[in-house]
């Protein structure tokens, strides 16, 4: 079993370019100055979750994190020296080689059993982390299922007896050598009397006044005629076949410990997105009037009041205008304006909105009901970087690659947000394109938000396609219903 703070239940991740498009790197970036960690939090919002358990999932755990004080740092802490565990357990088990170019069975054995002693080490390691993790968790009145499943799962390896029967065993041979202990050989030979496998049967710690493991080889018989074997022949046997032994428990232990040790493994890095997420919660808490986790909704509903957009916020934009919003049963809306009068920036805090909704994220909203859509594509012109200016030829074939690879991604029930697309074709010919392309969006029963200045598009489609503008005058960058 494996944990995740991020997932309840596993998804299949398709990340879009929809970061960039929305400035959402930028916009994190002004209220968190930890850049790996911003671009780790940036990289799980990419992927929008489908699953609205994992939703609930992430909203529980992300407000344990807001509600109480020094849960985040104490985990962090925690799991930070358990991820560094495995780096740690290699370095050693690399530092462990002594043979220096001798590879005779007794040098292999000391070898051997020189990494068994290392591997030895974690299980008594790991069994101690589960009681740290879970007697801090215990400290804090969590309440969310994935940190209580993480305590409780944490208590229950303490008392495993299977786990504290490997710790045991891994216990002898921590501290000696393989000089300390008699064993026990089981071998399986071949048709020529060769060994072809073994294994250990039974370990005995010697006692002092036995003699090393090779004693028994000092003690000649009298000459009774019989043929003797070298003794160094048998000496060399001896160690080889019980270095194989050791070797094949260090395997198994190397094995069980480390299946034992992914169980944890990663929430050290998945930590990362709570600790920006907690900084993004505050900064909404002190520059902006509202915030809100959205209400997930069953039918096509998505509508919000009061929405604001977040990188005019972080940037500490003075004049911030809120917008409403409310598709009905439109599958898509088409917006036009003047330019600067705030048709991107409501495009950009309408992703924005959903797909931190969708990472399980409150948003700036007075209110707001969203449904979960399948996928979420952008494309936004304004945002291009890879033509030089003028090169409308370029531009328009770069636009067209574009919407092909959305319409080969296109999901049932995707949202698809457009910024000035074709913009650079003459208005007939881009209208009647983009007239198309919008057709088959509406035909995969996804939904558009689409800014642009192809005026003939508004009479092209029918009323299905909500007609919305920026306004003017006494109510500036704000969109309204035509």
């Amino acid at each position: 079993m494996k944990y995740s703070i991020l997932y309840k239940i596993e998804e299949k991740e398709t990340p879009r370019n929809v970061i960039y498009d929305l400035s959402i790197d930028r916009t994190v970036a002004n209220f968190s100055r930890d850049a790996r960690r911003n671009e780790y939090f940036c990289s799980i919002v990419a992927k929008p979750l489908i699953n609205r358990e994992n939703i609930e999932y992430r909203r529980e755990i992300l407000g344990d994190f807001l509600e109480i004080p020094g849960l985040l740092d104490a985990c962090r802490t925690v799991f930070n020296r358990y991820d560094k565990l495995k780096a740690d357990w290699l370095e050693l088990k690399g530092t462990g080689d002594t043979r220096s170019g001798d590879n005779s069975s007794e040098v292999m054995l000391e070898y051997t059993y020189s990494s068994l002693k290392v591997t030895a080490l974690f299980p008594k390691t790991i069994l101690s982390f589960f009681s740290t993790v879970n007697e801090v968790l215990s400290k804090f009145p969590i309440r969310s299922e994935g940190l209580c499943s993480i305590r409780d799962y944490s208590g229950e390896m303490i008392k495993n007896e299977s786990l504290n029967e490997i710790v045991d065993i891994a216990s002898m041979f921590m501290y000696n050598t393989v000089e300390d202990y008699d064993f026990e050989l089981g071998c399986t030979l071949n048709g020529i009397l060769e060994v072809c496998a073994s294994e250990i049967c039974g370990v005995n710690k010697r006692t002092k006044q036995k003699a090393n493991i090779f004693s028994a080889l000092k003690k000649r018989k009298k000459d009774d005629g019989t043929v003797r074997t070298d003794e160094a022949n048998v000496k060399e046997d001896v160690a080889f076949v019980l270095g194989e032994s050791l070797h094949h428990i260090d395997v198994i232990l190397e094995n069980i410990t480390d299946d034992i040790y992914s169980t944890f493994y990663g929430i050290a890095r998945e930590l990362d997105f709570y600790d920006v997420a907690v900084t993004y919660a505050g900064f909404l808490k002190e520059s902006l009037p509202c915030s809100v986790y959205a209400e997930l909704s069953y039918d096509r509903t998505l509508e919000f009041t009061g929405l604001y957009d977040l990188l005019l916020a972080s940037e500490g934009k003075k004049e911030l205008y809120p917008n409403d919003f409310n598709f009905g049963e439109s599958c898509g809306a088409l917006i036009k304006g003047k330019n600067n009068t705030g048709k991107t920036t409501f495009l950009r805090s309408l992703g924005t909105a959903q797909l931190f909704t969708q990472a399980g994220l409150p948003i700036a909203a007075a209110t707001a009901r969203l449904p979960v859509f399948e996928a979420v594509f952008t494309h936004f012109s304004s945002a291009e970087e890879d033509f030089s200016v003028g090169d409308d030829a370029g531009r328009f074939e770069g636009e067209v690659r574009a919407m092909s690879q959305i319409i080969d991604s296109l999901t049932d029930g995707s949202l698809i947000l457009l910024n000035e697309t074709f913009q650079t074709t003459a208005y007939d010919e881009g209208s009647r394109g983009m007239a198309n392309i919008l057709k088959v969006f509406i035909k995969k029963s996804s939904r558009f938000v689409f800014v642009t200045h192809l005026l003939d598009l508004f009479d092209m489609l029918d009323k299905k396609v909500k007609k919305l503008e920026s306004a003017t005058g006494d109510n500036p960058f704000t969109i309204k219903e035509i």
